[in-house]
């Protein structure tokens, strides 16, 4: 097997390396931009769940101020 080479203009090469460098570029930007995005969300979601815990917090207290103390019940029956 015999290997060939093949002449590429140098203006050729600069112009497709440097619509390499843009393209990374930008695809690495695209990706920043969803990391962002991502953690935003993220943020988002966290602070839902800690609003939701403390919903909850706050009907299990509501809940267990309902409750007869344990010597109360046993008088009633």
């Amino acid at each position: 097997m015999t290997t060939q080479t093949i002449a590429i203009d140098p203006r050729v090469a600069l112009t497709e390396e440097s619509a390499l460098v843009d393209h990374y570029r930008n695809r690495a930007l695209v990706l920043a931009q969803t990391l962002f995005e991502r953690d935003v969300r993220i943020s988002e979601l966290e602070g839902q769940v800690a609003e939701l815990k403390a919903q909850v917090e706050a009907q299990e207290a509501d809940l267990s101020s309902l409750r007869l103390p344990a010597n109360a019940r046993q008088e009633e029956e």
